[in-house]
């Protein structure tokens, strides 16, 4: 068994000497983060401040933006069961007021939180709500070899996904628990067709999958304070060359990113509260602005048929290219306003789960079933931070292939929002 330098070889925290704490106070959190992220699992218990027993489950997924250090951790607690959540880490409980956590909205989903040194049983969040606090100093020495191990199937096994014994029973669980998220999506967006039909639907989908992770919620309202009626009907009163400049002048000033250029059409709601935007470290390339001329882009060249109708008479030819290249949108000579990436998102997250639903509630006799068909050969979306981390959790080294086509890739997200929603 080893230890830190400055700590003693004993597995309990609650012996480590005086000295060795105010050495362990000074190693950088980075390092703290280092021994939450390999030994947290293998301890046989941590504690928090007020006496409860805590065993991690899964440590969390590092946080890459700004936001705590471990995202979507699982943590079994004594009295309470399992729980799901972010984890901060700091040398000391009180660096989260110093750091401006407290007041940081961004901090509002930890669940716990974690130092070397501790003055009190709870953290409280910028939500008012309290986060209890654990205390770290047994993860100083490192855990025996034959603590408990990470086996998130365990977990899942609950939810109807057992651990696979073979590649082929990872293929085909994945497979599955795609193509759960797929029909998921379906159930919701058939209740927007339902509400404020076909092209709302589908355009607020569009627009949801533009905002990628960090503006999501802003691009939805956007969808709602200028319609897809009202815009779409303002632009054909004007001549087709100046049609996809308007819609995007007008989307761009209801966003509240840039001043009116010509009048806004009836409709259109008042212009969103810029902060409600998302811009901090966002890359020129992903700015909102660019992707909300993306999506007068796809408008402009479905205006006359409809984005629905449109968009169906494209999935119907059964060809996954074409359908990627519909959803493209080239600004200029510079970079795409909508890369061949973010087509690939918009057609398995959006456009091919609306098809299904609305096959659902207007069949479509030519060819049923043709939405789940291209899903089933959709190739591989872009990477993100989730997918590696599940792949690297609940798959063997030599089974990562697994996950080879987006239904699988889909299969890896389902799976981690089956640990979110179960706790």
């Amino acid at each position: 068994m080893t230890a830190y330098p400055g700590t003693s070889a004993s597995p309990t925290s609650r012996s480590i000497s005086e000295k060795g704490v105010k050495k362990a106070k000074r190693i950088p959190e980075r390092l703290l983060a280092k021994f939450w992220k390999e030994r947290a699992v293998r301890q046989k218990e941590l504690r928090t401040e007020a006496g409860k027993r805590v065993r991690v489950v899964y440590p969390g997924r590092s946080g890459v933006t700004a936001g705590p250090d471990f995202r979507d951790a699982l943590l079994e607690v004594e009295g309470v069961g399992l729980v799901r959540g972010d984890v901060e880490l700091h040398i000391k409980q009180s660096d989260w007021n110093s750091h401006g956590h407290g007041r940081d909205p961004n901090y509002n989903g930890v669940v716990f939180h974690g130092a070397l040194e501790v003055s009190s049983p709870e953290t409280r969040l910028q939500s008012g709500s309290l986060a209890p606090v654990v205390d770290l100093r047994s993860l100083l020495t490192e855990a025996p070899e034959d603590g408990p191990l990470l086996d998130l199937w365990q977990v899942l096994s609950r939810r109807g996904f057992p651990r696979p014994a073979t590649l082929e029973e990872a293929e085909r669980t994945l497979e599955r628990a795609g193509d759960q998220r797929f029909y998921s999506k379906a159930r919701w967006l058939s209740t927007c067709i339902r509400s404020d039909g076909p092209d709302q639907a589908l355009y607020q989908s569009l627009m949801e999958g533009l905002g990628y992770s960090s503006n999501r919620s802003p691009f939805v309202q956007l969808a709602s304070s200028a319609p897809f009626y009202a815009v779409t009907e303002a632009a054909k009163e004007l001549p087709p060359g100046d049609r996809v400049t308007a819609i995007g002048e007008w989307l761009t000033a209801c966003s509240g990113l840039d001043r009116p250029s010509r009048a806004i059409p009836l409709g259109l709601s008042p212009a969103m509260d810029r902060r409600e935007w998302h811009l901090f470290r966002v890359r020129p390339t992903n700015h909102p602005r660019r992707r909300i001329l993306g999506a007068a882009m796809l408008l402009g060249r479905f205006l006359d048929v409809g984005l629905a109708a449109g968009l169906r008479e494209v999935v119907h030819r059964s060809s996954p290219a074409k359908l990627t290249q519909a959803l493209c949108a080239q600004g200029g000579d510079g970079p795409a306003y909508v890369g061949r990436a973010r087509a690939i998102d918009l057609a398995v997250n959006a456009v091919l789960p609306f098809m299904h639903a609305w096959e659902q509630a207007e069949p479509c006799d030519d060819a049923p079933g043709v939405p789940e068909s291209l899903y089933a050969r959709y190739p591989l979306l872009s990477d993100n931070e989730i997918t590696r981390e599940m792949a690297a959790q609940l798959l063997p080294a030599g089974w990562r292939g697994a996950a080879s086509n987006a239904r699988r890739q889909q299969g890896l997200l389902h799976l981690s929002d089956l640990l979110k929603g179960a706790f």
